[in-house]
Protein backbone atom coordinates (compact mmCIF):
# COMPACT_ATOMS: atom_id res chain seq x y z
CA UNK A 1 0.00 0.00 0.00
CA UNK A 2 2.61 2.18 0.90
CA UNK A 3 4.46 1.50 -2.24
CA UNK A 4 1.38 2.79 -4.38
CA UNK A 5 1.03 5.92 -2.42
CA UNK A 6 4.58 6.42 -3.09
CA UNK A 7 3.90 5.86 -7.16
CA UNK A 8 1.35 8.09 -6.76
CA UNK A 9 3.53 11.03 -5.08
CA UNK A 10 5.67 10.83 -7.56
CA UNK A 11 2.98 10.28 -10.98
CA UNK A 12 1.78 13.78 -9.03
CA UNK A 13 4.78 15.50 -9.16
CA UNK A 14 5.70 14.95 -12.47
CA UNK A 15 2.43 15.82 -13.31
CA UNK A 16 3.04 19.02 -11.71
CA UNK A 17 6.62 19.03 -13.43
CA UNK A 18 5.24 18.99 -16.90
CA UNK A 19 2.24 21.26 -16.35
CA UNK A 20 4.46 24.07 -14.92
CA UNK A 21 7.36 23.37 -15.80
CA UNK A 22 8.49 21.86 -19.13
CA UNK A 23 5.86 23.43 -20.76
CA UNK A 24 7.07 27.40 -20.17
CA UNK A 25 10.89 26.67 -20.72
CA UNK A 26 10.02 24.63 -23.71
CA UNK A 27 7.70 27.75 -25.60
CA UNK A 28 10.50 30.34 -24.09
CA UNK A 29 13.60 28.13 -25.94
CA UNK A 30 11.15 27.22 -29.02
CA UNK A 31 10.74 31.07 -29.51
CA UNK A 32 14.80 31.74 -28.87
CA UNK A 33 14.80 29.24 -31.71
CA UNK A 34 12.14 30.85 -34.06
CA UNK A 35 13.92 34.02 -33.23
CA UNK A 36 17.50 33.15 -34.32
CA UNK A 37 16.18 31.11 -37.42
CA UNK A 38 14.05 33.98 -39.01
CA UNK A 39 17.19 36.29 -38.35
CA UNK A 40 19.61 33.82 -39.56
CA UNK A 41 17.91 31.61 -42.04
CA UNK A 42 20.27 33.13 -45.40
CA UNK A 43 23.42 32.18 -43.66
CA UNK A 44 22.01 29.07 -42.63
CA UNK A 45 20.96 28.49 -45.98
CA UNK A 46 24.50 29.00 -47.22
CA UNK A 47 26.11 26.47 -44.65
CA UNK A 48 23.51 23.91 -45.74
CA UNK A 49 24.22 24.86 -49.64
CA UNK A 50 27.90 24.08 -48.73
CA UNK A 51 27.22 20.50 -47.19
CA UNK A 52 24.50 19.45 -49.90
CA UNK A 53 27.16 20.25 -52.35
CA UNK A 54 29.86 18.10 -50.15
CA UNK A 55 27.11 15.27 -50.64
CA UNK A 56 26.33 15.64 -53.98
CA UNK A 57 30.29 15.55 -54.79
CA UNK A 58 31.07 12.57 -53.06
CA UNK A 59 27.95 11.11 -54.80
CA UNK A 60 29.61 12.34 -58.39
CA UNK A 61 32.47 10.59 -56.81
CA UNK A 62 30.33 7.12 -56.56
CA UNK A 63 28.84 7.50 -59.58
CA UNK A 64 31.90 8.36 -61.47
CA UNK A 65 33.66 4.74 -60.51
CA UNK A 66 30.74 3.27 -61.63
CA UNK A 67 29.80 2.62 -57.76
CA UNK A 68 26.47 4.03 -57.97
CA UNK A 69 23.57 3.93 -60.37
CA UNK A 70 21.08 7.23 -60.44
CA UNK A 71 20.08 8.75 -57.63
CA UNK A 72 16.22 8.97 -56.71
CA UNK A 73 15.99 10.04 -52.87
CA UNK A 74 18.66 11.83 -50.56
CA UNK A 75 16.90 11.81 -47.00
CA UNK A 76 17.93 13.76 -43.99
CA UNK A 77 17.23 11.53 -40.88
CA UNK A 78 17.16 12.64 -36.55
CA UNK A 79 18.63 10.14 -34.66
CA UNK A 80 17.27 10.05 -31.22
CA UNK A 81 19.88 8.02 -30.34
CA UNK A 82 22.43 10.51 -30.84
CA UNK A 83 20.42 13.07 -28.91
CA UNK A 84 20.64 10.82 -25.98
CA UNK A 85 24.55 11.86 -26.73
CA UNK A 86 23.83 15.47 -27.35
CA UNK A 87 25.44 14.82 -30.74
CA UNK A 88 23.14 16.84 -33.49
CA UNK A 89 24.39 15.28 -36.77
CA UNK A 90 21.56 13.69 -38.65
CA UNK A 91 22.01 10.62 -40.93
CA UNK A 92 22.15 11.56 -45.01
CA UNK A 93 21.26 8.50 -46.67
CA UNK A 94 21.31 8.93 -50.67
CA UNK A 95 19.61 5.95 -52.84
CA UNK A 96 18.75 4.73 -56.02
CA UNK A 97 14.53 3.89 -57.08
CA UNK A 98 15.21 0.87 -53.95
CA UNK A 99 15.48 3.78 -51.57
CA UNK A 100 15.74 1.85 -48.56
CA UNK A 101 16.59 -1.30 -50.21
CA UNK A 102 19.60 -0.01 -52.07
CA UNK A 103 22.34 -2.34 -51.12
CA UNK A 104 24.82 0.21 -51.74
CA UNK A 105 23.79 4.09 -50.31
CA UNK A 106 25.56 6.65 -49.84
CA UNK A 107 25.84 7.74 -45.87
CA UNK A 108 27.23 10.60 -44.64
CA UNK A 109 25.86 13.08 -42.05
CA UNK A 110 25.01 16.81 -41.51
CA UNK A 111 25.21 18.72 -38.58
CA UNK A 112 22.14 20.26 -37.33
CA UNK A 113 23.50 21.74 -34.04
CA UNK A 114 22.44 25.33 -34.83
CA UNK A 115 18.48 23.45 -34.11
CA UNK A 116 19.57 21.26 -31.78
CA UNK A 117 21.85 23.57 -29.07
CA UNK A 118 18.45 25.20 -28.32
CA UNK A 119 17.50 21.50 -27.36
CA UNK A 120 20.82 21.19 -25.49
CA UNK A 121 19.90 24.87 -23.28
CA UNK A 122 16.39 23.65 -22.91
CA UNK A 123 17.20 20.31 -21.53
CA UNK A 124 20.04 21.55 -19.29
CA UNK A 125 17.85 24.00 -17.57
CA UNK A 126 15.13 21.54 -17.09
CA UNK A 127 17.55 18.95 -15.36
CA UNK A 128 19.17 21.66 -13.47
CA UNK A 129 15.39 23.13 -11.96
CA UNK A 130 14.04 18.93 -11.52
CA UNK A 131 16.91 18.55 -8.88
CA UNK A 132 14.98 21.18 -6.61
CA UNK A 133 12.52 18.08 -6.21
CA UNK A 134 15.04 16.12 -4.43
CA UNK A 135 14.89 13.31 -6.43
CA UNK A 136 11.41 13.09 -7.86
CA UNK A 137 12.37 13.93 -11.00
CA UNK A 138 15.44 11.02 -12.38
CA UNK A 139 17.62 11.30 -15.38
CA UNK A 140 15.14 8.90 -17.32
CA UNK A 141 12.21 11.30 -16.75
CA UNK A 142 14.44 14.46 -18.83
CA UNK A 143 16.10 11.97 -20.90
CA UNK A 144 12.33 11.15 -21.82
CA UNK A 145 11.32 14.49 -22.48
CA UNK A 146 14.49 15.37 -24.69
CA UNK A 147 13.04 12.47 -26.66
CA UNK A 148 9.13 13.72 -26.71
CA UNK A 149 10.18 16.70 -27.47
CA UNK A 150 13.26 16.75 -29.94
CA UNK A 151 10.35 16.78 -32.73
CA UNK A 152 9.80 20.81 -32.23
CA UNK A 153 13.08 21.47 -32.74
CA UNK A 154 13.59 19.26 -35.49
CA UNK A 155 10.86 20.88 -37.59
CA UNK A 156 13.12 24.18 -38.20
CA UNK A 157 16.07 21.76 -39.74
CA UNK A 158 12.72 21.28 -42.61
CA UNK A 159 12.11 24.66 -42.54
CA UNK A 160 15.36 25.36 -43.26
CA UNK A 161 15.80 22.54 -46.15
CA UNK A 162 12.13 23.81 -47.41
CA UNK A 163 13.72 27.51 -47.29
CA UNK A 164 17.28 26.79 -49.17
CA UNK A 165 16.83 24.62 -51.88
CA UNK A 166 14.95 25.93 -54.79
CA UNK A 167 18.15 27.83 -54.68
CA UNK A 168 20.50 24.69 -53.92
CA UNK A 169 19.00 22.42 -56.73
CA UNK A 170 20.50 24.61 -59.17
CA UNK A 171 23.87 24.37 -57.89
CA UNK A 172 26.51 22.85 -60.84
CA UNK A 173 27.35 19.78 -58.30
CA UNK A 174 23.86 18.58 -57.93
CA UNK A 175 22.69 18.98 -61.98
CA UNK A 176 26.06 17.28 -62.60
CA UNK A 177 24.66 14.15 -60.76
CA UNK A 178 23.04 10.94 -62.95
CA UNK A 179 19.42 11.30 -61.67
CA UNK A 180 16.21 9.01 -62.18
CA UNK A 181 13.53 10.57 -63.72
CA UNK A 182 11.56 11.30 -60.35
CA UNK A 183 13.94 12.38 -57.19
CA UNK A 184 12.77 13.35 -53.91
CA UNK A 185 14.89 14.72 -51.04
CA UNK A 186 13.20 14.41 -47.98
CA UNK A 187 13.71 15.07 -43.80
CA UNK A 188 12.23 13.37 -40.95
CA UNK A 189 13.33 10.44 -38.29
CA UNK A 190 15.54 7.80 -38.86
CA UNK A 191 13.12 4.90 -39.68
CA UNK A 192 10.06 6.83 -39.35
CA UNK A 193 8.32 9.85 -40.67
CA UNK A 194 10.01 12.32 -43.17
CA UNK A 195 8.55 14.95 -45.28
CA UNK A 196 9.46 15.89 -48.50
CA UNK A 197 11.32 19.36 -48.92
CA UNK A 198 11.75 18.77 -52.41
CA UNK A 199 10.44 16.38 -55.23
CA UNK A 200 11.56 16.90 -59.34
CA UNK A 201 10.12 14.71 -61.51
CA UNK A 202 10.45 14.47 -65.39
CA UNK A 203 8.23 11.51 -66.48
CA UNK A 204 5.80 11.54 -69.11
CA UNK A 205 2.32 13.35 -67.94
CA UNK A 206 -0.69 14.31 -69.63
CA UNK A 207 -2.00 17.71 -69.09
CA UNK A 208 -5.66 17.09 -70.32
CA UNK A 209 -5.30 13.82 -67.66
CA UNK A 210 -3.93 15.89 -64.79
CA UNK A 211 -6.46 18.74 -65.38
CA UNK A 212 -9.13 15.63 -65.49
CA UNK A 213 -7.84 14.32 -61.94
CA UNK A 214 -7.65 17.82 -60.48
CA UNK A 215 -11.01 18.51 -61.71
CA UNK A 216 -12.15 15.44 -59.66
CA UNK A 217 -11.68 17.95 -56.19
CA UNK A 218 -10.14 14.94 -54.59
CA UNK A 219 -9.11 15.22 -51.04
CA UNK A 220 -5.26 14.60 -49.46
CA UNK A 221 -4.36 13.67 -53.21
CA UNK A 222 -2.94 16.55 -54.45
CA UNK A 223 -0.35 18.06 -51.63
CA UNK A 224 3.22 17.42 -52.18
CA UNK A 225 2.81 16.27 -56.05
CA UNK A 226 4.73 17.37 -58.77
CA UNK A 227 2.86 19.16 -61.77
CA UNK A 228 6.04 20.96 -63.09
CA UNK A 229 6.42 21.61 -67.06
CA UNK A 230 2.07 21.03 -67.90
CA UNK A 231 -0.15 23.06 -69.13
CA UNK A 232 -3.09 23.53 -67.15
CA UNK A 233 -3.91 26.53 -68.36
CA UNK A 234 -7.28 27.64 -68.20
CA UNK A 235 -8.88 24.70 -64.95
CA UNK A 236 -11.11 25.38 -62.50
CA UNK A 237 -9.55 24.75 -59.25
CA UNK A 238 -11.34 26.17 -56.38
CA UNK A 239 -10.70 24.92 -52.94
CA UNK A 240 -8.25 22.51 -53.68
CA UNK A 241 -5.50 21.83 -51.25
CA UNK A 242 -2.12 21.73 -52.56
CA UNK A 243 -0.04 22.38 -50.02
CA UNK A 244 3.55 21.83 -51.09
CA UNK A 245 3.00 20.75 -54.47
CA UNK A 246 5.36 21.56 -57.60
CA UNK A 247 4.52 23.69 -60.08
CA UNK A 248 7.73 24.22 -61.79
CA UNK A 249 7.45 25.82 -64.92
CA UNK A 250 4.15 25.00 -65.57
CA UNK A 251 0.94 27.11 -67.51
CA UNK A 252 -1.95 27.93 -65.06
CA UNK A 253 -2.96 31.01 -67.15
CA UNK A 254 -6.78 32.65 -66.68
CA UNK A 255 -7.37 29.38 -64.02
CA UNK A 256 -9.64 29.85 -60.73
CA UNK A 257 -7.87 28.45 -57.99
CA UNK A 258 -9.76 30.81 -55.19
CA UNK A 259 -9.93 29.60 -51.70
CA UNK A 260 -7.26 27.08 -52.37
CA UNK A 261 -4.60 25.93 -49.76
CA UNK A 262 -1.49 26.55 -50.89
CA UNK A 263 0.99 26.64 -47.72
CA UNK A 264 4.32 26.12 -49.14
CA UNK A 265 3.74 25.62 -53.00
CA UNK A 266 6.04 25.86 -55.64
CA UNK A 267 5.35 27.53 -58.70
CA UNK A 268 8.86 29.10 -59.66
CA UNK A 269 9.09 30.01 -63.06
CA UNK A 270 5.41 29.34 -63.70
CA UNK A 271 2.40 31.30 -66.10
CA UNK A 272 -0.25 32.29 -63.68
CA UNK A 273 -1.35 35.34 -66.14
CA UNK A 274 -4.95 36.62 -64.98
CA UNK A 275 -5.32 33.74 -62.44
CA UNK A 276 -7.67 33.99 -59.41
CA UNK A 277 -5.81 32.81 -56.33
CA UNK A 278 -7.90 35.43 -54.38
CA UNK A 279 -8.97 34.54 -50.53
CA UNK A 280 -6.15 31.71 -50.87
CA UNK A 281 -3.92 30.59 -48.14
CA UNK A 282 -0.15 31.27 -49.65
CA UNK A 283 2.29 30.73 -46.20
CA UNK A 284 5.83 30.00 -47.96
CA UNK A 285 4.33 30.23 -51.50
CA UNK A 286 7.04 30.72 -54.19
CA UNK A 287 6.57 32.84 -56.89
CA UNK A 288 9.97 33.76 -57.92
CA UNK A 289 10.47 34.18 -61.60
CA UNK A 290 6.65 33.76 -62.44
CA UNK A 291 4.41 35.47 -65.04
CA UNK A 292 1.78 37.15 -62.78
CA UNK A 293 0.55 39.68 -64.68
CA UNK A 294 -3.29 40.61 -63.70
CA UNK A 295 -3.34 37.71 -61.45
CA UNK A 296 -5.76 38.53 -58.01
CA UNK A 297 -4.24 37.92 -54.55
CA UNK A 298 -7.48 39.75 -53.17
CA UNK A 299 -7.13 38.73 -49.58
CA UNK A 300 -5.11 36.38 -49.72
CA UNK A 301 -3.07 34.95 -46.37
CA UNK A 302 0.56 34.66 -46.08
CA UNK A 303 1.87 36.47 -43.85
CA UNK A 304 5.33 35.26 -42.08
CA UNK A 305 6.53 34.61 -38.93
CA UNK A 306 4.15 32.97 -35.61
CA UNK A 307 0.61 33.39 -35.69
CA UNK A 308 0.76 33.41 -32.07
CA UNK A 309 3.60 34.24 -29.67
CA UNK A 310 1.93 32.90 -26.60
CA UNK A 311 1.83 29.41 -27.66
CA UNK A 312 3.82 27.48 -30.04
CA UNK A 313 2.33 25.15 -32.96
CA UNK A 314 4.80 24.74 -35.82
CA UNK A 315 8.13 26.86 -36.87
CA UNK A 316 6.83 30.58 -37.81
CA UNK A 317 5.66 30.98 -41.10
CA UNK A 318 8.92 32.09 -43.77
CA UNK A 319 8.08 35.07 -46.25
CA UNK A 320 6.33 34.64 -49.50
CA UNK A 321 8.31 34.82 -52.31
CA UNK A 322 7.25 36.78 -55.35
CA UNK A 323 11.29 37.56 -55.82
CA UNK A 324 12.16 38.27 -60.09
CA UNK A 325 8.13 37.85 -60.84
CA UNK A 326 5.83 39.93 -63.09
CA UNK A 327 3.56 41.53 -61.19
CA UNK A 328 2.05 44.34 -63.61
CA UNK A 329 -1.65 45.33 -63.18
CA UNK A 330 -1.90 42.75 -60.35
CA UNK A 331 -4.92 43.03 -57.65
CA UNK A 332 -3.34 42.61 -53.91
CA UNK A 333 -6.01 44.74 -52.20
CA UNK A 334 -6.57 43.51 -48.28
CA UNK A 335 -3.81 40.89 -48.50
CA UNK A 336 -1.82 39.72 -45.81
CA UNK A 337 1.69 39.85 -46.93
CA UNK A 338 4.05 40.80 -43.71
CA UNK A 339 7.56 40.03 -44.67
CA UNK A 340 7.29 38.89 -48.15
CA UNK A 341 9.23 39.31 -50.61
CA UNK A 342 8.87 41.40 -53.73
CA UNK A 343 12.84 41.92 -54.60
CA UNK A 344 13.61 42.48 -58.75
CA UNK A 345 9.44 42.37 -58.72
CA UNK A 346 8.25 44.33 -61.61
CA UNK A 347 4.83 46.07 -59.54
CA UNK A 348 4.12 48.48 -62.18
CA UNK A 349 0.40 49.24 -61.64
CA UNK A 350 -0.05 46.64 -58.71
CA UNK A 351 -2.64 46.97 -56.57
CA UNK A 352 -1.67 47.42 -52.80
CA UNK A 353 -5.01 48.80 -51.45
CA UNK A 354 -5.10 48.16 -47.75
CA UNK A 355 -2.43 45.63 -47.99
CA UNK A 356 -0.49 44.26 -45.10
CA UNK A 357 3.46 44.64 -46.13
CA UNK A 358 5.06 45.30 -42.88
CA UNK A 359 8.50 44.46 -43.12
CA UNK A 360 7.79 43.37 -46.74
CA UNK A 361 10.89 43.59 -48.79
CA UNK A 362 11.15 45.90 -52.38
CA UNK A 363 13.87 46.91 -54.70
CA UNK A 364 14.99 50.23 -54.12
CA UNK A 365 14.45 50.45 -58.31
CA UNK A 366 10.60 50.00 -57.43
CA UNK A 367 10.38 53.21 -55.09
CA UNK A 368 10.09 55.50 -57.81
CA UNK A 369 6.59 53.80 -59.30
CA UNK A 370 5.12 51.60 -57.16
CA UNK A 371 1.73 52.89 -55.08
CA UNK A 372 1.96 52.38 -51.57
CA UNK A 373 0.09 54.69 -49.08
CA UNK A 374 2.21 56.57 -46.51
CA UNK A 375 1.68 53.32 -44.26
CA UNK A 376 2.83 50.81 -46.38
CA UNK A 377 5.81 52.97 -47.65
CA UNK A 378 6.77 53.46 -44.03
CA UNK A 379 6.64 50.06 -42.71
CA UNK A 380 7.95 47.92 -45.87
CA UNK A 381 12.30 47.37 -46.59
CA UNK A 382 13.93 48.73 -49.24
CA UNK A 383 17.10 47.25 -50.94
Amino acid sequence: MRRKETYMQTQGVLQHFYDNEVEKRRLKYLLLLEDFFQASKDKLADDFRMSFQKICQQLKQQQTLQQKGPIAHITFSMLRTELLESNPHYLVEATDEEWFFDIHPLLTTYDAGWAHHFLEQYIEELSLYSKTFMGAITQADIDRIRLQDAKHFHQYVISLARYALPDIIRCPEYLALDRDVAVEIRVGEFMDMNEVVYSEDFSAKDSEEIKAWLDEQLEEEYPYEVFSHLNLAGGRYEGLDIRYAFFHKANLTNCHMRECLLIGTSFRESQLMDTDLSFSTIYETDFSNSQLQGANFQQVQGASGLLDRQKWEIPGYLPVRFTGANLEGANFELANLRGASFMGANVRNTNFAGANLEMAIFSKEAQEYVKLDPFQAASVIWK
